[in-house]
């Protein structure tokens, strides 16, 4: 399956096999995304929301 990233419009490529709540990133800018799985088997991506940890 393909898709476009959110960031630099790269094709990212997730596997037809991916589970829900896998991350997956884009090989061009490296943005995170989950892939989310509905009811039907439809895939989508999601962009992962990532918290700095800055040692605290």
């Amino acid at each position: 399956m393909a898709m476009n990233c959110l960031e630099c419009n790269a094709q990212l490529s997730v596997p037809q096999d991916a589970i829900n709540g896998e991350v997956v990133s884009c090989k061009e800018c490296g943005a995170p995304y989950m892939v989310v799985v509905d009811n039907t088997g439809t895939l989508s991506v999601q962009p992962l929301e990532v918290e700095e940890d800055w040692g605290e």
